[in-house]
């Protein structure tokens, strides 16, 4: 039997470590893009043994032919790029963002905050690789729900008492969720930001809020179907590698 495996969805942790958003590291320009990745795909095969120069982008990326060219043992290679990625995810991610940009709004338009908070939404969907969406009376109910929570929220100034067992001045208890809410969302918690963490989660104005919904989940069994897919789409390519 397969083993699970659950992405770690950075943007809903906190800590002392900064950020670093991948934007940030990969470049804009898709040829430029496929040749850092190259690059880095180059350093694992020197540990291996095979060392790749003079990597460089093809100028040729028609339908099968290399988007990189390489230098190996003196012989040029083609290396064709392709992304392994489950279908729904980039909706998931958009919907997400859409659904925080709004309760941002609705929260930020009726209160003002003096801590760092951070609201964390869970669905009972959560890692059932399922498409979630809130829109319209539901989502406002769900802003009025987080206003409440926060204004009847009290946190403890000390970041200490963060790392304590009890944590009833920093965490409320869990916010109360309304039976027509109840099919899409199961858990609200609310939690002050120690000033000395960092967090990737989507807000403004001291306001954070992290969906859980979007979060994929993998196995071994999964992995290898989307893999052979691309074999596939790919079998009349002419490159003699191919970086997933």
């Amino acid at each position: 039997m397969a083993k699970a495996r659950i992405s770690l969805k950075l943007s809903s942790m906190i800590g002392t470590a900064k950020p670093a958003f991948l934007k940030t590291v990969l470049p804009n320009n898709k040829q430029a893009k496929e040749v850092f990745i190259a690059e880095h795909f180059s350093q694992i095969q020197t540990v291996s043994g095979v060392k790749l120069t003079d990597i460089r982008s093809n100028t040729d990326d028609s339908e099968g032919q290399a988007d990189v060219l390489a230098t190996m043992d003196g012989n040029e290679i083609g290396i064709q790029l392709t992304e392994l990625k489950i279908a729904h995810r980039d909706a998931s991610e958009d919907r997400s963002r859409k659904m925080t940009e709004t309760l941002l709004n609705t929260v930020l338009s009726n209160i003002k905050s003096d801590h760092r908070i951070m609201v964390n939404i869970r669905s009972p969907l959560d890692y059932t690789n399922q498409s979630v969406k809130i829109v319209g009376k539901r989502l406002e109910a769900l802003g009025r729900i987080i206003i409440e929570g926060i204004r009847n929220s009290h946190f403890s100034p000390s970041p200490v008492d963060y790392f304590k067992k009890n944590k009833s001045n920093l965490i409320p208890n869990p916010l109360d969720i309304p039976e027509k809410l109840k099919d899409v969302i199961n858990l609200i918690e609310i939690f002050k930001i120690p000033d000395e963490h960092n967090t990737m989660c989507l807000g403004r104005e001291n306001i954070f809020i992290n969906f859980n919904f979007d979060i994929v989940v993998s196995s071994d069994e999964f992995d290898e179907q989307l893999v052979l897919r691309i074999l596939a789409k790919k079998a009349n390519s002419v490159t003699d590698t191919l970086i997933i």
